[in-house]
């Protein structure tokens, strides 16, 4: 029987392997972003040519992706390509900040207490997330309240109202979640940042969404308002709408999102490609009876590369994440019992709330392979590191056999489909 071989794409790949044991480190600021009828170059550790920006002629119009059905509950989602990557220099945390803004502070003609007033006895949700290339808008609301719903999503996305005490609250809940949250109590999530702290290193990519903390320190409301209207543009945008909607309401919502429109509209930023590094190890003490390893390599692998799904197989092998699937979980947890879960990620990987899958609309210009294990006792930490790449170094000598690609492939054939259980996710994916 004849297998793919992904051997060659991993050897290239595995060529450069930076580690991040448990969590921390500082980075080097984006670039600013210019005004629309300048190019740019965005510099990293060291200068270099880039193409310009995408310029305001360029920008184009929303997309529209309709997923009509008997389903009571109608979902909006709004993605921009727009994330923390655009974060001016020195304002990191900026563009979730706005986001935040909008959905969790006055709009229109009400506050933001009013407009949770509004929201409750239709029980309807509007909510923000910021990825480093994306953010997306989601509302959700029975078809039978669709009308006064809408209303209000309108407002958040045309009529934020950026009032200075919401900016307040939704500066010190950033802060907040920064110092306290990721970085005090989330070790996991604290090692993962810093991962991606040392692989893109002097790139927009290197903080995470929530930002730094003199990053939040220096923003400002006017500077969060200007922000939204620089990158949430109408150009950027991609609407879906799904559920038992009225004819008509998608165009609708298109319409009204083309009004995200205006002269401070820019182009998005040209990524620099992450600059080749020798293997690098941070090491973060901390008071824990456990550690948290990530470790991984930027790779020049998309969706819309003919190896993703090579690729795709070859991680699920290694260790799709929270199942005994992978070579890893079942090596490391179930024959030797070192800790709780090994995984291994082809791409960024978000998870949505207390599901074991993605959250969609996270998608990103650039990805990293990572393998995350979680946790392992303190004493156990070196092997357990030392085991994973062993594996991994195993995989890349000697791929697949043809029973485990079988294996595999069949067991992703099914379980990948378990991503579209409901119509906000397969909303998402589609877009």
């Amino acid at each position: 029987m004849s297998r793919p071989d992904t051997r060659s794409a991993w050897r290239a790949a595995l060529a450069l392997f930076p580690l991040a044991l448990a969590c921390g480190g500082a980075s080097t600021p984006p670039p600013e972003i210019p005004p629309i009828d300048e190019e740019v170059e965005v510099e990293g550790p060291e200068a270099r040519p880039v193409e310009e920006t995408v310029r305001r002629m360029d920008l184009g119009v929303p997309q529209l992706i309709e997923m009509r059905s008997e389903s009571p509950v109608v979902t909006i989602r709004v993605a921009f390509d727009a994330g923390s990557a655009e974060d001016p220099r020195g304002q990191e945390g900026l563009t979730r900040l706005a986001a935040k803004l909008m959905v969790e502070g006055g709009a229109g003609e009400r506050s933001y207490r009013e407009l949770t007033e509004a929201l409750y006895p239709m029980a309807g949700a509007i909510d923000a997330a910021t990825g480093r290339d994306q953010t997306v808008f989601v509302g959700r609301v029975h078809r039978d309240h669709l009308e006064e719903f809408y209303a209000l999503f309108r407002d958040v996305l045309l009529a934020p109202r950026f009032e200075a005490s919401d900016f307040e609250r939704l500066q010190a809940r950033a802060k907040s979640a920064l110092t306290l949250e990721l970085r005090g109590n989330d070790d996991e999530a604290l090692g993962k940042a810093a991962l991606q702290a040392m692989l893109y290193e002097g790139h927009p990519y290197a903080h995470p969404p929530l930002g730094t903390e003199s990053g939040l320190e220096a923003t400002t409301r006017e500077a969060a308002a200007a922000q939204a209207g620089r990158v949430f543009c109408a150009g950027r945008a991609i609407v879906g709408v799904a559920g038992g909607y009225p004819e008509g309401f998608a165009a609708r919502v298109l319409e009204d999102v083309a009004e995200r429109d205006g002269e401070q509209c820019v182009g998005r930023i040209v990524l620099p490609e992450p600059e080749p590094r020798p293997t690098r190890v941070m090491l973060v003490e901390k008071d824990a009876a456990s550690v948290a390893i990530s470790m991984g390599m930027p790779i020049g692998v998309t969706r819309d590369h003919p190896d993703y799904a090579a690729l795709t197989l070859a991680a699920a092998y290694l260790g799709q994440h929270r199942t005994f699937a992978g070579r890893l979980m079942q090596k490391m947890r179930g024959d030797r019992g070192l800790n709780y879960g090994d995984y291994a990620y082809v791409e960024h990987f978000d998870q949505e709330g207390w599901t074991r899958f993605p959250a969609p609309n996270r998608a990103r210009r650039q990805q990293y392979f990572s393998i995350w294990i979680r946790p392992v006792q303190r004493e156990q930490a070196h092997f357990a590191l030392r085991m994973a790449v062993r594996e991994l170094e195993l995989f890349r000598e000697r791929g697949l056999s043809a029973e485990d690609f079988e294996r595999i492939r069949t067991f992703a054939d099914r379980y990948y489909a378990l991503y579209l259980q409901t119509e906000s996710r397969r909303l998402g994916f589609a877009i």
